[in-house]
């Protein structure tokens, strides 16, 4: 993985998405309008559910129903059909090629696509980010040394993985953002009436105190605090803008966060509905 040490001072520009689901292709026009509103890109981070399914063998090993089993857009990516302006770098979520991603391991997983991996810490495109792929299971996440033997199981997170993320932040030093499938709990967005979010993904956060904590899995964008770390949960990419974020160094040096990615003539300009938001349950 291409790294920037000691570029603390230097322009850096990140775009952060939520659920993808194998649209590669929406997601790169998307990518397409940022870069044309705000300027080149260093890297995107994708909070999971991508399912960068290479064929038909990856696709079997998506858990989930067998019509949700696409390959989708992402041979076009690797066949260079498809640009997204920067290396695309991508935490697991409950619906990815699990078998194929845990034997190849972190790294590169296609010419300019990046797995992270289950968890731990990364240096991208001179920010430090630390990470966690899946979701929660009590009979996986809650039991001591876990053993994750079918492909649904290979979706949850398990707890040496929580407490792995811990460990490498503490020897990285102040994280700059965190990635998370779920939410943290006490996020709850308005649309919901009972309380969505996993308690040690809240606690995680509490420790780590990154500067912004992202994540997807509910297709719905939200913003939250948790002490100083701002909570952005994202949309998919179907819901347009909500499943975008922008990381960037301001002339000052400082840090900043830019939600409002694209307007709606931006957008339009190239056939996109900014204002797009589909209102789904997690997939």
């Amino acid at each position: 993985m291409a790294r920037r040490h000691g570029v603390a001072a230097g322009p850096v520009r990140v775009l952060v998405v939520g659920d993808v689901h194998g649209e590669f292709e929406l997601l790169a026009a998307w990518a397409a309008v940022v870069r044309q509103v705000h300027g080149p890109l260093d890297a995107i981070l994708a909070v999971g559910d991508v399912e960068p399914n290479r064929d038909e063998a990856d696709a079997a090993g998506v858990h989930g129903p067998v019509k949700y089993r696409k390959v989708g857009d992402f041979p076009l990516l690797c066949e260079g059909l498809l640009d997204l302006g920067a290396p695309l770098y991508f935490i697991g979520g409950n619906h990815e090629p699990w078998p194929a991603l845990d034997d190849a391991g972190p790294g590169w997983w296609s010419d300019g696509t990046y797995f992270l991996g289950r968890a731990g810490v990364a240096d991208v495109a001179g920010l430090r980010v630390a990470f966690l792929s899946g979701i929660h299971s009590p009979r996986v996440t809650d039991v001591p040394k876990a053993r994750r033997d079918t492909i649904k199981e290979r979706t949850y997170y398990t707890a040496e993985e929580l407490e792995q993320v811990s460990r490498a932040a503490r020897r990285a030093g102040q994280i700059d953002i965190l990635l998370t499938h779920d939410w943290p709990s006490g996020a709850t967005g308005p649309h919901r009436a009972t309380p969505v979010g996993r308690p040690e993904l809240r606690a995680l956060s509490e420790r780590l105190r990154p500067r912004w904590h992202f994540c997807g899995h509910m297709h719905h964008r939200h913003r939250a605090a948790i002490g100083p770390t701002e909570v952005v949960c994202l949309g998919q990419v179907r819901s347009g803008s909500a499943a975008f974020a922008v990381v960037e160094r301001n002339p000052a040096g400082q840090l900043v966060l830019v939600e409002n990615v694209v307007d709606a003539e931006s957008a339009a300009g190239l056939g996109l509905n900014a204002s797009a938001n589909v209102m789904a349950q997690p997939m």
